[in-house]
């Protein structure tokens, strides 16, 4: 949807668009009421009025994408835009009326520092009518100047505050997703362990006391029934084993940690053409889900930071099976930052995460010197 601001900006440029309307259209009904000349005269003012009003809403009204932006396009109009704003000054004084107006397209039409050579030019109606005015020239010339660079300051604030509004938009937005996204995959984590605890272990249970009562009773009918009842409770198992397998992390469904991490850094380094390079060390064993979903969110949100922010040439990434832990570094050779002031909603929800593990976080930086991070998180082996 567009913004109110956007809206309202709009709305003012169509009326800077609009306002030079008004002045001619006085400026006509004056010279056609109160000229003392003929009447073909008055006409012909009338038409050379209708010229520019043209030429203006070619330029101007009809192609608000060119104001200070065609560089030829621009300067054009307004050189015709004082072309007939003279002639129409020496045809009729009640046109003076209009000449103010060419002091205001200038910051309109004409883009940076043109904007202030065509507030001088627009002096030249006067100076064609009047002859060279000291006083006009060096009050009413910067008194314009001054007043077109604060409002076009004014409008560079407000586009710069609706860009930052709708950048931090975009970004609560984004956080809200992965906050959503997080919670899922928590959600799913926890229904896994609930599985794997009760359901689980208890047809495990079953199983057992069922293959140990088969070894007590002879063959016959109850052996029999013992059978089937083993078999159900087996079956049952391996569809629970399934569904637990299911609500892992689609990253991880079926792939190992070490595999779900380089595929990240893979892909990460295509869609930012960064060179990024993936390195194992230790032995890669399959560990607790939460273990695992927990390296792999870290290893996703520090790659989301180093491509919004740190205009890294160079990526590296290490995955480090130790005897008890397991470590996450990532180093980056960008424009570093201070880790004091690192607190972001995805460094503040990973931090969380590796604690909620008894594992800690690492931030190594300096401005314009790179960033090293490093997770590091207990290895809790997967449960049998």
């Amino acid at each position: 949807m567009t913004s109110v601001e956007e809206q309202l900006e709009r709305r003012w440029n169509l009326a800077w668009a609009l306002a030079p309307y008004v002045l001619l259209g006085l400026a006509c009904t004056l010279s056609l009421a109160f000229d003392p000349t003929s009447w073909g005269h008055r006409l012909t003012s009338l038409a050379i009025a209708v010229g520019l009003a043209l030429w203006h809403g070619w330029f101007i009204v009809a192609h608000p994408q060119w104001w200070e932006h065609k560089i030829v396009a621009m300067p054009v109009y307004f050189v015709g835009l004082l072309a007939f704003t003279s002639v129409l000054v020496l045809r009729s004084d009640s046109f003076e009326l209009f000449v103010p107006m060419c002091y205001v397209l200038a910051f309109v039409a004409l883009p940076g520092w043109w904007a202030y050579v065509g507030v001088v030019l627009a002096n030249i109606p006067w100076f064609l009518l009047t002859g060279p005015d000291v006083l006009n020239f060096a009050v009413v010339t910067p008194f314009a100047a001054l007043l077109g660079w604060a409002i076009r300051s004014m409008e560079k604030e407000a586009i710069r505050r609706r860009e930052a509004n709708k950048e931090n938009a975009q970004l609560h937005a984004l956080l809200l997703e992965r906050a959503k996204e997080t919670g899922i995959a928590e959600e799913r984590a926890r229904m896994a362990r609930e599985i794997h605890d009760t359901v689980a272990q208890g047809l495990t249970g079953i199983v057992t006391q069922l293959e140990a009562a088969e070894a007590l009773i002879p063959a016959g009918p109850a052996r029999s029934r013992l059978d089937t009842a083993r078999q159900l409770a087996r079956t049952s198992l391996v569809e629970v084993r399934r569904s637990i397998e299911a609500l892992r992390p689609g990253p991880l469904h079926d792939t190992r940690l070490s595999d779900a991490v380089e595929q990240a850094v893979t892909t990460w380094r295509a869609q930012h053409d960064i060179p990024a390079t993936f390195t194992v060390t230790g032995t890669p064993q399959s560990m607790h889900a939460e273990v695992e979903v927990t390296i792999l969110r870290a290893v996703q949100e520090t790659l989301v930071n180093v491509s919004r922010h740190a205009k890294a040439q160079r990526v590296d990434v290490t995955l480090s099976y130790m005897e008890d832990v397991i470590v996450l570094d990532v180093r980056d050779d960008g424009t570093g930052f201070d880790p004091q002031s690192a607190n972001g909603f995805g460094l503040t929800a990973m931090r969380q995460r590796v604690r909620s593990l008894s594992g800690t976080v690492e931030i190594e930086s300096v401005p314009r010197a790179g960033t090293a991070v490093s997770v590091s998180v207990p290895m809790i082996e997967v449960e049998q």
